[in-house]
């Protein structure tokens, strides 16, 4: 599998004001428990000027596995997750420069 094949995404969450702690445990929980089928990485960050901004940059196999896993999500759980958050998660794909 070339790099040209696999897709790196960019998560963004924002969590409501007071539940800072229950979003970051929220991201990381879902990043470490649940079966993601096609995920090759993943790393998690937060904004150390934001205490409510979580980002995490994950890298696909494909496009249809990010898009396989986000239809799973929305299906089992997701909703209850993002509870904790001002607006729905932000995602963008991404592709190398230069």
């Amino acid at each position: 599998m070339s790099s040209q094949d696999t897709a790196t995404v960019l998560i963004e969450i924002h969590a409501k004001d007071g539940q800072e702690k229950d979003a970051r445990h929220a991201l990381l929980h879902a990043i470490e428990t649940s079966a993601k089928p096609g995920l090759i990485s993943s790393t998690e960050y937060e904004d150390i000027d934001d205490s409510g901004a979580f980002y995490a940059i994950q890298v696909w196999e494909d496009m249809e596995a990010f898009h396989a896993h986000m239809e799973d999500a929305s299906e089992n759980g997701m909703n209850e997750a993002i509870q904790v958050l001002r607006v729905q998660p932000k995602t963008a794909v991404l592709r190398t420069i230069g």
